[in-house]
């Protein structure tokens, strides 16, 4: 597994940091990021923007797409998004997985759940490792 602690530090100056994302779990199986959903991450029915939501599966999956790839940055080329539930204030939690790698290119699932584990959206997504330069 990628060691994550440079990356993550850098990140917190960028869309990772301003989201108010943090890595809870990182395994060769899974990875699983956490955020706090606050009023900011709210829209105007006050529930969680479907953003937030989207944002924070991409987050996921791209860091396991790296994980996978030896550390070598990848990029979403397709993200399918099913909101589920709404989601409101309190803790959220993006859990995402390999389904499929072929060489550079990887299709992975991911999942938001609150607290109580209920499922406030799904996402399968394609994702390509840069080529090393």
């Amino acid at each position: 597994m990628t060691e994550w602690q440079e990356i993550l530090e850098a990140s917190e100056r960028m869309y990772w940091g301003l989201l108010g994302c943090r890595l809870v779990e990182s395994h060769h199986e899974y990875i699983k990021i956490a955020l706090t959903a606050t009023e900011r991450h709210l829209n105007h029915m006050h529930i969680v923007h479907g953003g937030v939501m989207m944002s924070m599966m991409d987050q996921a999956m791209g860091m396991m797409s790296m994980a996978v790839q030896g550390g070598q940055p990848c990029v979403t080329t397709n993200m399918n998004t099913h909101f589920v539930q709404s989601m409101g204030e309190g803790e959220l939690y993006a859990i995402a997985r390999v389904i499929h790698q072929s060489g550079r290119t990887m299709t992975l699932q991911a999942e938001i759940t609150n607290e109580a584990g209920e499922t406030g959206a799904i996402a399968t997504a394609t994702f390509i490792a840069t080529r090393s330069k």
